[in-house]
């Protein structure tokens, strides 16, 4: 094709293509002139996009780690928050009666803290107000974590004080109180969202007042004073519910700093704080503007705190014992360990009630402090002591733990720990009261002071003659051989009769029937035995106390009662959680507890009596001494119409007590208690009636006819009355004898010398 065929351009139009073309790349040499600064701006905005999506994507990722950790942690956050078992250290009171009647606090007690429980409605609405507008001004708005608060505390404390000029808290009254009670104070992050947490997860279940209640009786007012009344009791020396404005706004003063901003501390400092409290009040329209220059105008009257009590008190004998046998109830109520008992009994503001006779305690323990009680020369090393004193219900009055001024508290209390052999005062509950109550005995029966035989030990198939009794000059093959009235051989405590009489009954029922009536603890399979049983050799020792009480029924009528130190225990919530039951048991019969009663008067009264030295002048005693093997304890218990008690003495660690160092137990249980007794309300021992007053014949011991040589005046079960002596020639019983006199008492004819071997010569003097 011939390029005439070609379309021809105008030239105008050709001029005007080749002007665009050439416009076209004028433009793009233009572009390129431009593209460094362009190209820079676009490397600066997509560094800066590109940042800025690292950002949101690391802190998209950051957020997602830390709601992941949130998450978890807050999973693994044991929320163990329940004011209903809250373990807050409430103080407990301990309380006796005076002889008016009135309630007397004898201690309180708390393992750091003086801490008394108060119900909410006993705490006036401006006291709870001045604690929530200073401490927590958005307490009833927030759900337990006050978050403007917080983040202001956050910020301030990563800014360096910037926003405020001191160091600001962000916890709420519920977030101090978590930690009040939890105990979780570490100072990191971790402690600050279990905090959070277990705050929210509180006002979930719990109202505010409950929270608020909570707090106040926890909150830290000063040394160790915690909560709203034990800080009013400190501070005013009043009741929470007595508290004026003015007085209430000085302790809502004290928890930013309790040892700096209290009272006591710094008067000036809480009283500059409590002018912030009432502002606060003021501010939140909780008080009036004329309240508030009342309450600041207000002169305080401030208890002396000179009047306060010190930790270090040492307490006295009777509140070691209840604090012990509290604790161990508690132990068996709760089915816990000992501490545990110990930690709840100090913690948990209970009320304990007893029956101690405060103004005998002051005097025992005072007995207790003077060596001259005990001994009439100064030794340089004495022996110890215990005493213990109750009444015929059981109750406890009085008791002395050991001699001279006490070392501590809750010290080791020889009249109720210590577990130490008995002697001859075992006598009377064993061989003699079984005898008696099983009718195998009479005031009169005749018994040989001869030993029995028993398999010796030591060579097989043989036997050896035990007991021997023990006297002042031998502790060897003492006995006489003679035969003596069953009264006369219980004066002189003689260890050969008293085994006579067990093995005649079954060491094992009598070993049953001590158990069983007197309730003696410390008794083991192997006191089921001839020796446990008729000299009061026992495996393990008897306490003091158990002792003592299983004197009851030869005072009372036959009865016995458990001893006790307290009455009943009362929690916080006014719920009586402990009290004792006064159930008697009838260990003996009536007339056996009168005979037994006759019987061990002759212990005092009697010429050959191993008790003489507890005679008074005013009341009847009843008693018993005792003295173990080598004389390493020595006792008395003695009864009056109005009490039972009874001492011990001996050393700790089972030394031999040298003869004639201290007062013989008789008259040691005198001068510790004779002036009391002889105060006593009572001058003789109930009667039982149906007992038969009798002479018995000096012969025979059976009921003296007219033809009887007679000496005494016996009494008589009514159901063991002997039968008429028809030795002596005579037929009949001499009538019963209205009284009878010491000479009558210790008058024996001639003649039953020649009859029966009876004797009024005295042993050596048998001590057991």
């Amino acid at each position: 094709m011939s390029t005439d065929n070609k379309k021809k351009v105008p030239a105008h139009m050709a001029s005007a293509e080749s002007g665009a073309v050439s416009d076209s790349k004028k433009k793009k040499r233009k572009k390129k002139k431009a593209g460094p600064v362009r190209k820079t701006l676009t490397v600066i905005g997509t560094v800066i996009l590109s940042l800025i999506l690292i950002a949101v994507i690391s802190v998209s990722i950051i957020a997602a780690a830390l709601t992941m950790y949130v998450m978890q942690f807050r999973e693994s956050t044991p929320i163990d928050i329940d004011l209903d078992s809250l373990d807050l250290a409430y103080t407990t009171f301990i309380y006796g009666t005076d002889k008016e009647g009135n309630d007397v606090e004898l201690t309180k007690i708390s393992r750091a803290a003086n801490r008394i429980p108060v119900s909410i409605d006993r705490i006036p609405r401006h006291v709870r107000d001045a604690f929530v507008y200073i401490e927590d001004e958005r307490f009833y708005e927030h759900a337990g974590v006050d978050w403007k608060r917080t983040f202001g505390a956050f910020l301030n404390e990563i800014l360096g004080g910037v926003i405020y000029s001191s160091r600001q808290g962000g916890s709420t009254i519920t977030q101090q109180l978590i930690k009040n009670v939890s105990g979780d104070d570490d100072s990191n992050w971790d402690r600050k969202m279990r905090e959070i947490f277990r705050a929210s997860d509180l006002e979930r279940y719990r109202t505010k007042d409950e929270i608020l209640e909570a707090y106040l009786n926890c909150v830290g007012m000063g040394g160790s004073a915690s909560g709203i009344q034990a800080a009013s009791l400190k501070y005013f020396g009043k009741d929470v519910s007595e508290l004026t404005l003015a007085e209430g706004a000085c302790l809502a003063a004290i928890p930013k700093s309790p040892e700096r901003l209290n009272p006591f501390a710094d008067p000036e400092a809480n009283k500059e704080r409590q002018e912030l409290v009432l502002k606060a009040m003021y501010k939140n329209a909780a008080i009036s503007e004329e309240q508030y220059n009342e309450a600041v105008n207000e002169e305080l009257n401030f208890r002396d705190p000179s009047q306060d009590t010190t930790t270090n008190e040492i307490q006295n004998w009777y509140v070691d014992m209840v604090i012990r046998d509290v604790t161990l109830d508690l132990m068996d109520l709760y089915g816990i360990d000992f501490d545990a008992a110990s930690d709840k009994l100090y913690n948990g503001g209970y009320t304990i009630y007893t029956p101690i006779d405060i103004e005998m305690q002051e005097k025992i323990e005072a007995k207790y402090k003077d060596y001259s009680t005990f001994s009439s020369t100064v030794l340089s090393d004495p022996p110890q002591s215990a005493f213990i004193v109750m009444d015929y219900t059981g109750n406890i009055l009085a008791v002395a733990g050991g001699i001279g001024e006490k070392a501590g508290s809750n010290i080791f209390n020889r009249a109720t720990m210590a577990k130490r052999q008995a002697g001859s005062c075992f006598k009377p509950l064993a061989g003699y009261s079984y005898s008696i109550e099983n009718n195998l005995i009479t005031w009169s029966s005749i018994i040989q002071d001869l030993p029995i035989e028993i398999p010796d030990e030591n060579n097989p198939g043989q036997t050896r003659k035990w007991p021997t009794n023990y006297s002042s000059t031998s502790a060897d093959n003492v006995w006489s051989g003679r035969s003596y009235f069953t009264f006369q051989a219980l004066q002189r405590s003689l260890n050969t009769v008293s085994a006579r009489l067990v093995d005649g009954a079954g060491a094992a029922n009598v070993f049953e029937f001590v158990m069983n009536k007197f309730q003696i603890s410390t008794l083991t399979a192997y006191d089921a035995n001839l020796s446990p049983m008729a000299v009061g050799a026992l495996t393990e020792g008897i306490y003091l106390r158990e002792l003592v009480a299983a004197y009851q029924p030869f005072g009372n009528g036959g009865k016995y009662f458990s001893p006790t130190s307290y009455t009943y225990v009362i929690d916080p919530s006014g719920e009586m959680i402990l009290q004792h039951q006064y159930t008697p048991i009838q260990s003996i019969s009536e007339e056996s507890a009168y005979v037994m009663n006759k019987l061990m008067q002759t212990v005092i009264e009697g010429p050959n009596g191993t008790g003489r030295a507890a005679k008074l002048e005013n009341v009847p005693v009843v008693g018993k001494t005792g003295t173990t093997q080598d004389w390493r304890d020595t006792l008395f218990v003695g009864c009056t119409p109005d009490y039972v008690s009874g001492v011990w003495y001996g050393y700790d660690d089972n030394r031999t007590v040298k003869s004639g160092t201290y007062y013989g137990s008789a008259q040691l249980w005198k001068n510790i208690f004779g002036d009391i007794a002889e105060a006593g309300t009572k001058t003789e021992f109930p009667e039982c009636e149906t007992v038969k007053e009798l002479y018995y014949c000096s012969n025979t011991g059976l009921i003296a006819s007219g033809s009887c040589p007679t000496g005494n005046v016996g009494y008589y079960k009514s159901t063991n009355v002997p039968p008429v002596c028809t030795k002596c020639g005579g037929a009949s019983a001499t009538p019963k004898v209205p009284e009878v006199t010491e000479a009558a008492i210790t008058t024996i004819s001639p003649d039953a010398i020649n009859v029966d071997q009876l004797t009024d010569e005295l042993l050596d003097d048998s001590n057991n």
